[in-house]
């Protein structure tokens, strides 16, 4: 008899992916998301869905779907007349630009009523998607699974919060939960996040690569492909021993330094290397973050999204360097572990599809 998955968030990028995964190794699915309307009122922007929303390719996998609204604790009833041996909950609001009360309500109380409805009816295994953005920047070496948390945005910090929950439970009910720690996602039907960098440099035409000084300085590049990701989740779900842990899911890290000149060469674009002293670029960051703050104060005040989310440009002087050690101590292989072979393999798929 096939084993019975619910995917949460299955019409946004990465649940639709594991919901594909799970039907090709044999599983039956139960797939949720909010209803196409719901979706709209909470992400339409400029007349386009953000992040898309992707219904239709559930449809197509010929699984069954139920909607349904975290928020609305009702609605999730009737997810849980079925008895999984799996939950992969993907589902959160993914949006830097959204204000602290919206991403509460979503990411943590949403959660909290997913949990209460699982946990009466029961679930054999629940697989949750943080990321690797809750923790504190690193002292000389890679982050680890046990590093101390200090998430540096509203984001991020609904994902820790989402944390210290499910371990709480974990500790105190043993609720049989795994945490996953997706470095950033970049795949076929990703919009929002890694993809902006691919566009960014295609519509200026040439790649500035900053070399920092001293070079202990140098920053580095997490990112994850996508079906790395949803099979790293699967890997997990399927090992008692993972319950109660965490995994950072993601490639090796590569400097940005090594990142931009391979972009350069992949795009076919001019590569121009701008040396830099560390405390100049950090004046140069405050700079940046400072003009992002205001056109972020005047986006709201309008009713509109500014051009570069604050966050993300906050995001230029952190280094971002994780270790991915555990998961593969365990026996799980990356397909794509030096990310510049993923990043090779999507830009061609952009590229066929007209998207590059």
């Amino acid at each position: 008899m096939a084993k019975l998955a619910l995917v949460t968030g299955a019409c946004g990028f990465c649940g639709g992916y594991m919901v594909n995964l799970l039907k090709q190794e044999g599983w039956d699915v139960i797939a949720t998301d909010l209803k196409r309307d719901e979706h709209r009122d909470q992400y339409l922007e400029e007349g386009a869905l953000h992040p898309l929303y992707y219904q239709g390719a559930v449809d197509k996998k010929g699984v069954k779907f139920i909607p349904a609204n975290l928020t609305k604790k009702e609605s999730l009833e009737p997810l849980f007349e079925y008895i999984y041996d799996a939950v992969f909950h993907t589902a959160s609001l993914y949006d830097y630009f959204a204000p602290w009360d919206i991403l509460y309500k979503v990411n943590v109380e949403g959660l909290k009523n997913l949990l209460d409805v699982a946990m009466k009816k029961g679930v054999k295994r629940f697989i949750h998607w943080s990321t690797c953005g809750v923790f504190a920047e690193p002292k000389g070496k890679a982050i680890t699974e046990d590093h101390p948390f200090d998430p540096p945005n509203d984001y991020c910090k609904s994902k820790a919060e989402q944390e210290k929950i499910l371990q709480k439970l974990y500790k105190e009910n043993g609720f049989p939960v795994t945490i996953v720690r997706p470095g950033p996602m970049y795949g076929l039907g990703q919009h929002y996040g890694v993809q902006h960098v691919f566009h960014t440099l295609e519509k200026y035409g040439i790649v500035p690569n900053i070399v920092w000084y001293p070079k202990k300085h140098t920053l580095m590049y997490p990112s994850v492909y996508v079906t790395d990701m949803v099979r790293a989740a699967l890997f997990v779900a399927e090992r008692e021993e993972c319950i109660g842990e965490s995994y950072n899911v993601l490639s090796d890290c590569i400097t940005q330094v090594e990142l931009m000149t391979f972009l350069a060469k992949t795009l076919g674009l001019r590569e121009i290397r701008i040396p830099v002293w560390w405390p100049v670029y950090l004046i140069f960051c405050r700079i940046a973050v400072a003009f992002a703050r205001r056109q972020d104060k005047q986006a709201r005040a309008m009713g509109t999204r500014p051009k570069q989310e604050l966050p993300m440009v906050e995001y230029i002087a952190h280094n971002h360097w994780f270790s991915n050690q555990k998961i593969k101590d365990l026996g799980f292989k990356f397909k794509f572990q030096d990310p510049r072979s993923g990043i090779f393999r999507h830009i061609g798929d952009c590229r066929e599809r007209g998207w590059l």
